[in-house]
C-alpha cells in the first residue's frame, strides 16, 4: 500500500470512528483518565490492541520490541504509581520477530545447540545482517532470558512451538524482573502482574487467536497457575460459584489459563 492510501485509511477510518462514538465518551477523559490496566505488549504488528476489547480510558498500553520491562520503565511506573492501575499485564505472542532474532543469536553462537536445535531450518536461512546497531541492541538483550531455554529445544523439535515456548520464557523473565522492584506492591494486594501469550500460530492449541494467561505474580505451576486465578476471581463481589456463569469461566480457565511444558 503506498503512502496516500495509508494516510486515506487513517483519515477515513479516524472519521468513522468519531460518528460512531458517543460524545460523552471522550467527556470522561476531561478531567482524569480511569485506566485499570497496564499493558507492557510487544511492538509487533500482529499485537492489535483490539485483541483485548473495548479498551478506550481503560489500558495504559506500552509496547517495545520483544515486550521488554526495562526498555520502559519509566513509562510502566507512571501507570502503575501515577494512575495506580492494579494489574499490569505482560503480553508476549508466538511467532514473535525479536523472539526469531535472539534466538538466532544464540544458535549461532554454539555448534552444541545448533545440533539441538533441527527444527531451525527456516530460521537460520534468515538475513539479519541488514539491521540497524540500534535495532540489534534493543534486541540482543532478549537472548539473556532466551538461553535458560535453548536446553529444552531438542525436546520440542518444533520451529512454531519452540519459539512460542521462548516467548513464554521471556515473559517470564520480564515478569521475574518486574517482581524485583514491584514485589511490596504485590504483597499488599495493590498489584498484580499477570504473563499471558497471544497465539495468533496456534501454538498452544487448535484454536488460533487465544489471549492465553501464562503467568500470574510469578507463579507457573500450570495446577497452581489455575488455582490462582480461580481464586481471584472468586473475590469478586456477588459472584455465584453455583451459577451457569462459573462453570463458563471454569471451562475458560481449563482451557486459556495454561502453559506449555516440556
Amino acid at each position: 500500500m503506498d503512502v496516500g492510501n495509508i494516510l486515506l485509511h487513517l483519515l477515513a477510518h479516524k472519521e468513522a470512528s468519531v460518528k460512531n462514538t458517543e460524545v460523552t465518551k471522550f467527556l470522561s477523559c476531561d478531567t482524569h483518565q480511569t485506566s485499570f490496566l497496564t499493558l507492557l505488549a510487544c511492538a509487533d504488528f500482529w499485537v492489535q490492541d483490539e485483541i483485548l476489547g473495548d479498551i478506550f480510558n481503560k489500558v495504559f498500553i506500552i509496547r517495545n520490541v520483544g515486550n521488554q520491562f526495562a526498555v520502559n520503565r519509566g513509562s510502566i511506573e507512571y501507570s502503575l504509581f501515577v494512575l495506580k492501575t492494579p494489574v499490569m499485564l505482560v503480553l508476549g505472542h508466538t511467532d514473535c520477530g525479536a523472539i526469531k532474532f535472539a534466538t538466532h543469536a544464540c544458535i549461532t553462537q554454539s555448534k552444541e545447540i545448533v545440533n539441538l536445535a533441527k527444527s531451525f531450518d527456516h530460521l537460520m536461512k534468515t538475513d539479519y545482517s541488514l539491521l540497524s546497531r540500534e535495532v540489534k541492541l534493543e534486541m540482543l538483550s532478549l537472548a539473556i532470558p532466551l538461553e535458560r531455554g535453548i536446553p529444552d529445544l531438542k525436546k520440542i523439535q518444533n520451529e512454531t512451538k519452540v519459539l512460542a515456548y521462548l516467548s513464554q520464557t521471556n515473559v517470564d523473565y520480564q515478569i521475574e524482573k518486574a517482581l524485583k522492584y514491584y514485589s511490596d506492591r504485590v504483597k499488599e494486594n495493590k498489584l498484580t502482574i499477570v504473563g499471558g501469550i497471544y497465539d495468533f500460530a496456534g501454538a498452544y492449541s487448535s484454536q488460533p487467536g487465544r489471549m492465553l494467561i501464562t503467568n500470574i505474580n510469578g507463579v507457573v505451576n500450570p495446577t497452581d497457575l489455575q488455582n490462582n486465578v480461580r481464586d481471584i476471581i472468586k473475590r469478586i463481589s456477588n459472584f455465584d460459584e453455583k451459577g451457569e456463569g462459573y462453570k463458563i469461566v471454569g471451562e475458560l480457565i481449563n482451557e486459556k489459563v495454561t502453559r506449555m511444558i516440556v
